[in-house]
């Protein structure tokens, strides 16, 4: 298609360690997540083990929401950077933190290197995903907030979040690119079993697809990524697939079939090692 990038970056993170500040604790028990995806990040308590063991190169510093949306980061800064120090070696730091508050968000983009903002504009999805009283105006003010210090920020939007649906993403879009944003990290709407909304199928594939070229029909210089939370086996297939003819110009954990059908279109491959939020 026009506009498709001519390299196409594929992404195995086995160099970013993923570190709650929570444990498993979230207070939101979200429909779409139950915090689920928390017990496969390593506990902070546990950060100078694991640093010793994996050797990451970076860490997407993350955890379980508060009542207001917010992952509680800001408490956490000083025993990170404590340990990090301890460790000796230079670390990345991708923080998650949620919808912050101004003073929380002056002190995040101060302290990391990048920041992974989910970016969501549909109050009736923050009502019925996330149990949250904010709003997407909400979202809107924490993300100028972050945008003033010195972390870059990557905004992801989940394909989906209403209920496997595709409903205000595109609004969400318009808004970030009216924002001079460089890039956009777009995830999918995950079936998750234990949770809420364990058996609402995934968007359609054609849907998400078509959010994604029309994207890059709007935003030609943009930089687009398919990240790691989307739903894996066949809808991985072909949604990775025509993903890449899309335009999209990296994908994090491609399926393996993703390599030959870009090099078919004539791309070049470059692999990448850390977090898609990382340049």
């Amino acid at each position: 298609m026009k506009g498709r990038p001519r390299v196409l970056e594929t992404v195995y993170p086995v160099k970013t360690m993923a570190v709650s500040v929570t444990g498993n604790a979230c207070f939101l028990n979200c429909s779409h997540c139950g915090g689920r995806y928390l017990g496969h990040m390593v506990d902070l308590k546990d950060l100078p083990c694991a640093l010793r063991s994996k050797l990451p190169d970076s860490i997407l510093l993350s955890g379980g929401c508060g009542p207001d949306g917010a992952v509680p980061l800001v408490s956490s800064l000083d025993m990170v950077s404590s340990i990090l120090k301890s460790y000796g070696q230079e670390v990345k730091i991708n923080a998650h933190p949620g919808v912050v508050n101004d003073e929380d968000a002056r002190a995040i983009s101060e302290f990391a290197s990048v920041i992974s903002f989910d970016f969501v504009l549909d109050d009736e999805a923050i009502r019925e995903a996330f149990h949250g009283r904010w709003t997407g105006a909400d979202y809107v003010r924490a993300f100028r907030s972050l945008r003033k210090g010195k972390a870059k920020v990557v905004p992801h939007v989940l394909l989906g979040l209403m209920k496997g649906k595709i409903s205000k993403e595109y609004d969400a879009v318009e808004f970030l690119l009216g924002e001079n944003v460089r890039e956009i990290i777009f995830i999918v709407f995950i079936p998750t079993p234990g949770t809420i909304w364990e058996n609402i199928p995934p968007p359609d594939i054609g849907d998400v697809v078509r959010v994604l070229a029309w994207t890059r029909a709007k935003a030609p210089g943009l930089s687009i990524s398919l990240g790691c939370m989307r739903p894996k086996g066949r809808y991985r297939q072909e949604l990775d697939i025509l993903a890449v003819r899309a335009g999209i110009d990296r994908i994090v954990l491609p399926h393996p079939e993703v390599v030959d059908a870009a090099r078919s279109l004539g791309l070049e491959i470059e692999k990448k090692t850390e977090c898609c939020a990382f340049d």
